[in-house]
Order: structure tokens, then C-alpha cells, then sequence
């Protein structure tokens, strides 16, 4: 088992209210480790937003020097 592998997943809690979620298991259970700050209108948009997450999550990870613009 991959101990640093970030799961992405979509919830949509109300309908048409879509978030993004990085999760990190956590021995049995899962545990958020970085989500939007709103609600999207699709669930592809959330989950475009959540995969630049991810993506700047990796690269802080292997150029922690490097400055990100957002």
C-alpha cells in the first residue's frame, strides 16, 4: 500500500452544489487533507479544479523551492 497516495473524489451534498475532496487513508479510515472552497455548478468542473489540486500538490512535492502562480 501506497502510504502517500491522495485519493480525489466529488460530492455533491445538494443538488447542483459539487466539491472537490483530496483524502488520504488513514489506517481504516479516510481523512481530508485539502477540498474547495465552494460550491461548483458541474460535477466536471470540480472535478477539473480538484485534479489542479492534485497536480500542485505533486509539484510542491517534488520542487519544494519552486513558486506556483495560481
Amino acid at each position: 500500500m501506497d502510504t502517500e497516495a491522495i485519493s480525489l473524489i466529488v460530492d455533491e451534498p445538494i443538488a447542483g452544489h459539487f466539491y472537490w475532496v483530496l483524502q488520504k487513508q488513514d489506517g481504516s479510515d479516510c481523512r481530508p487533507v485539502d477540498a474547495a472552497e465552494g460550491p461548483m455548478p458541474t460535477y466536471g468542473a470540480a472535478m477539473m479544479a480538484g485534479i489542479a489540486a492534485l497536480q500542485r500538490r505533486s509539484d510542491a512535492r517534488t520542487n519544494p523551492g519552486a513558486q506556483t502562480l495560481h
